[in-house]
C-alpha cells in the first residue's frame, strides 16, 4: 500500500451530521454526498439515533492483512470509506479533525497535546439539536479531554489495561440497553496502548485489535434487538493508523505513529444502518 487515500477526514463531520439531520459546525469541509445517498437508500426515514466506535490506531494495512480481525464489523455496515488522516498523525489531531471537520491549523491542535477546542464540534451541532448524548472513554484520553464542558454526558473509566477498556464496554452495553441517550460514542484504546508497548503485530496487539470487532458486533446486536423503534446510523470509525519502531533512548515504543507514511495515513471507516423493526 503505497498511494495516499484521498478522501480527507475533515469531510466526515458535515457528513455525519447531514445524515442526523443536525446542523453543521461552522468550519467543516464538505461533505460527502454519494454516503449520504447511501444512508437514505439504506434507512428512508430520517436517523434518531447514533452509535460510534472510535477504535484507536487501527490502520486500513491492518484490515487488509489480517481481514478477519474486520468481519465481525462487516456483518452489520454496508459502506467503507477510505480516508487519509491528517498530520501529524496524533490521536488528539486526528479527533479534533474527525469532530470539527476542519485541519489542524483551524482547530488549533497541531502537536500531541490536549487543550480543550474551541471552534464548533459535532457535538455541539448535536447539543443544539436538542440530542442526548454519552461519550464513554478512557480517562484522560484526548477524545474525552479535547471536547470536555460541552454539556454532554462523559463517562470517563481509568485506563489501567484490558478490563477496564471491557468496563468500557459494559457501560455502553448498559447505556443501550438504559434507551435513554439518541448519541452514543465509545472510544475503544487497548490496541493504541499495546501497540505503543509490544509493537502492531504483537500477539497482545493483535487480540486487542480482533476485540474491538468483537465489542461492536455485540453492541450492535444489542442495538438491533433494543432500538427497535429508531432508525439508527452507525459507524466504526479509527483516528489513524500505526507502524512499527525502531526504538531509540527518545522514543523506546515498539509501535508508533504520527508520520506522513501510508501505514499511519490511510484508514478505513465502516457505516451502516439500521432502520426500524415495525
Amino acid at each position: 500500500m503505497k498511494e495516499l487515500n484521498t478522501l480527507s477526514l475533515t469531510r466526515f463531520a458535515a457528513t455525519v451530521v447531514d445524515i442526523t439531520n443536525v446542523e453543521r459546525p461552522a468550519c467543516a469541509d464538505e461533505p460527502i454526498l454519494w454516503l449520504e445517498e447511501a444512508m437514505s437508500d439504506l434507512c428512508k426515514e430520517p436517523f434518531d439515533r447514533v452509535f460510534i466506535q472510535n477504535p484507536d490506531c487501527c490502520g486500513q494495512w491492518l484490515f487488509e492483512k489480517y481481514p478477519d480481525a474486520i468481519e465481525p464489523v462487516l456483518k452489520h455496515t454496508q459502506v467503507s470509506v477510505p480516508f487519509q488522516t491528517v498530520m501529524p498523525s496524533v490521536t488528539p489531531v486526528c479527533f479534533g479533525t474527525m469532530y470539527t471537520g476542519a485541519q489542524p491549523s483551524v482547530h488549533g491542535i497541531q502537536k500531541y497535546e490536549k487543550p480543550i477546542i474551541k471552534i464548533q464540534s459535532l457535538f455541539d451541532s448535536w447539543m443544539k439539536a436538542g440530542k442526548k448524548v454519552l461519550m464513554v472513554a478512557a480517562e484522560d484520553c484526548s477524545l474525552a479531554t479535547i471536547f470536555k464542558d460541552r454539556g454532554f454526558d462523559i463517562i470517563n473509566v481509568t485506563e489501567d489495561g484490558i478490563g477496564q477498556e471491557s468496563m468500557a464496554f459494559q457501560i455502553v452495553q448498559d447505556a443501550i440497553l438504559e434507551d435513554k441517550y439518541d448519541i452514543i460514542i465509545f472510544y475503544s484504546w487497548m490496541y493504541d496502548t499495546l501497540d505503543h508497548k509490544y509493537g502492531p503485530e504483537a500477539k497482545e496487539s493483535l487480540t486487542a485489535l480482533y476485540r474491538q470487532a468483537e465489542f461492536f458486533d455485540i453492541l450492535v446486536k444489542t442495538i438491533k434487538r433494543e432500538w427497535k423503534k429508531h432508525n439508527t446510523f452507525i459507524a466504526f470509525s479509527t483516528d489513524h493508523g500505526c507502524h512499527a519502531n525502531v526504538p531509540t533512548p527518545e522514543n523506546t515504543d515498539l509501535g508508533d505513529h504520527g508520520t506522513d507514511s501510508p501505514k499511519d495515513l490511510n484508514i478505513v471507516h465502516f457505516f451502516g444502518a439500521i432502520p426500524t423493526s415495525k
